[in-house]
């Protein structure tokens, strides 16, 4: 008996045995030890106590399946996981009436299993089915090239489509993965597969599916698309590295494919990424490499393209300073010009960040804020379904709010957090860290340090990616434990800015900030020194220098400092930073303090305290309430509420 059951993977069943039927359970142990490729399919009504046993809890008596429920339930095993009607009537080929039909005959013999979704086989019956056939295999990927379109329609359409999504996604994959090569069928649903992972917002995946369709792909071109796309998503995960790479992949496939066009806009989008987004680089791009693909793009444009022309532009203006985040001012309105020609948002809304970004880094903060709020207005015509508009949601949602901090409009960049926070596309971290700053400002002091716990929590929980750009968050929280007294907490924080900003690495923000929160800190408690010696000294003029976001609060609080000191320089001081209450509010009204301190002009003061009330600043106001000795209670009070003393030196 034994030698027929050797060969192949036969499949034999038993019938009537148990704990009353010792000779049988014998025979099928032995055969199972001397058949290593046999599947014995018992029926009984106790376990046999043989080695490798599986157990199949069945309701009522069960038929072993005979050859034709085999079969079926072979074509069912090409389902992943839960599929319904619908699905096993694709791979069987019926209708799916019929496919319920055998669906519940199979239930009711106990062969396959149904919950709220629909039918499963078990990991034992699987164990004993022959694979599907190529039959089967071929239907399967009709059905996911089908089932895949239709969930694509649904998405851009705004319909229902996850709950499918979710249910079907491991088929999917499944099919995607049995591709063997370059094939436009399997390239097709493995693209689709990618846009519908983006969707349902499982990056990672999503980016690693699209170099898997660039793999599948029939032609250098499409390739291209695919690799473009993945970078995209990198881009939307804040993976500067990744992004890098695959952009130049894609610049050369596109080469090979014969296509100048979308080898320059990959090239030109790359020098781009490396310019304004470092923060998402571990290690920054040198200059010198974005200035050789620069001239690579410039090289493999053909004439007359209106995309790679803007696309050109916008890496002509970010790599002319060769400094990163900082554009060429004149050329940013070039590289705008050219994305309005061609009426994309998504490349008008990067066109307003280099001009909003070129106004920053010269100080001229409420024109960065106009630029900043247009963006904001292209917004809603940015569909989140697309690779290639993440980076810009997320970088929208990024800037609009560092931009209105820095021209001092902190319930606008309060509001502007609060929109971040309600679009789920961006994660924990990014999202939370948004509300610190401003809440910090305003004088919100518990709520921002919840946020900053989120913030950082969240971060950690991710694996610590580079995010240069939050260290301000961590020291706004640090400020918020200092101006409470509470030096542990300061201490905390300011290390976890350092630990973000990389020591060693100038990020810019960190800094500028740094500058305003150490005097600003100092100068509460008394510590006048400290204040002085943390406060920077302009070195020219305002709109002569190069500048940061945060600057503007870093110069009054270093005119302010002056004044308290009694620095024989405070006036020339003040009159220096006078610019930068043209451009931030909450300058404006901390110089306004300052001019008040430095002539005892309680008028001044006055108008201190209505510019802190202006723009939601609570914690200022209060101190400046301190300064006026019949409102001083006042003062003294909204601080006691702070959690916080009064200032330490009076008008």
């Amino acid at each position: 008996m034994r030698a027929p059951l050797r060969h192949g993977r036969p499949l034999l069943a038993v019938r009537g045995c148990g704990h009353d039927c010792a000779d049988v359970t014998e025979l099928i142990a032995d055969l199972l030890e001397h058949c290593p490729n046999l599947t014995i399919l018992a029926e009984s009504s106790d376990r046999l106590r043989i080695r490798a046993e599986h157990v199949i809890t069945l309701p009522g008596r069960w038929n072993p399946p005979d050859e034709e429920r085999i079969a079926r339930l072979a074509t069912f095993s090409a389902h992943c996981r839960t599929f319904d009607a619908r699905m096993a009537a694709a791979l069987a080929g019926v209708t799916p009436a019929e496919a319920e039909a055998t669906l519940s005959r199979l239930t009711a013999e106990g062969l396959i299993q149904r919950d709220e979704d629909g039918w499963r086989l078990s990991p034992e019956v699987h164990e004993i089915l022959p694979p599907p056939g190529n039959d089967v295999m071929e239907r399967r990927v009709g059905w996911a090239a089908e089932e895949s379109a239709e969930l694509r329609a649904a998405v851009e359409t705004g319909g229902d489509w996850r709950d499918r999504f979710d249910l079907i996604a491991d088929d999917l994959r499944a099919t995607v993965r049995a591709a063997t090569g370059p094939d436009a069928r399997h390239h097709e649903i493995a693209r689709t597969l990618a846009e519908l992972l983006y969707a349902r917002q499982l990056l990672a995946e999503a980016r690693s599916t699209f170099e898997l369709a660039a793999g599948l792909a029939p032609d250098d071109r499409t390739a291209a698309r695919d690799l473009r796309s993945a970078a995209d998503v990198a881009m939307s995960e804040h993976r500067g590295e990744p992004a890098f790479t695959l952009l130049q992949r894609a610049a050369e496939r596109a080469m090979s494919g014969g296509d100048g066009s979308g080898a320059a806009i990959a090239l030109a989008y790359a020098v781009c990424v490396g310019n304004r987004f470092p923060a998402t680089f571990t290690d920054l791009v040198p200059h010198e490499r974005l200035v050789t693909l620069m001239a690579e793009a410039e090289h493999a444009a053909p004439d007359g393209d209106p995309v790679a022309e803007a696309y050109l532009a916008a890496a002509r203006a970010w790599n002319a300073t060769g400094e990163k985040t900082t554009p060429d001012p004149d050329l940013t309105v070039i590289a705008l010009d050219a994305a309005r020609a061609t009426d994309q948002p998504v490349l008008i809304s990067a066109a307003l960040d280099a001009v909003a970004s070129a106004d920053g880094a010269a100080g001229r903060f409420a024109r960065a804020h106009l630029s900043s709020n247009e963006r904001l207005s292209l917004f809603e015509k940015l569909p989140r379904h697309e690779p290639g508009i993440g980076v810009e949601v997320i970088d929208t949602l990024h800037v609009v709010p560092l931009v209105a901090l820095a021209a001092g409009r902190l319930p606008d960049a309060v509001r502007a957090a609060e929109t971040s926070w309600e679009d789920p596309f961006r994660g924990l971290y990014m999202r939370a860290s948004k509300f610190v700053v401003p809440l910090s400002l305003s004088g919100r002091f518990d709520e921002a340090l919840e946020y900053a716990e989120t913030t950082w929590e969240a971060w950690e929980r991710l694996g610590r990616p580079a995010a240069r750009w939050m260290a301000p968050a961590a020291l706004a929280a640090g400020m918020v434990h200092g101006l409470r007294g509470n030096t542990s907490g300061y201490d905390t924080w300011a290390d976890r800015a350092l630990t973000l900003s990389e020591p060693g690495v100038h990020s810019g923000l960190r800094e500028s900030f740094t500058a305003f929160v150490v005097p600003r800190v100092a100068l509460h408690h008394g510590d006048v020194r400290t204040a002085e010696t943390a406060a920077p000294i302009p070195k020219g003029e305002w709109y002569d220098s190069p500048h940061q976001f945060y600057d503007a609060y870093a110069w009054a609080v270093a005119a302010e400092t002056a004044v308290v000191a009694g620095t024989p320089g405070a006036e020339a001081l003040l009159a220096t930073a006078e610019p930068a209450a043209k451009e931030n509010l909450w300058a404006a009204a901390c110089l306004a303090r300052a001019h008040g301190r430095a002539h005892g002009d309680h008028a001044a003061v006055k108008e201190a305290i209505a510019g802190w009330e202006t723009i939601g600043a609570r914690f200022e106001r209060a101190c400046t309430l301190c300064l006026l000795p019949e409102r001083r209670a006042e003062g003294v009070a909204e601080l006691a509420a702070l959690n916080c003393r009064p200032p330490a030196t009076p008008l």
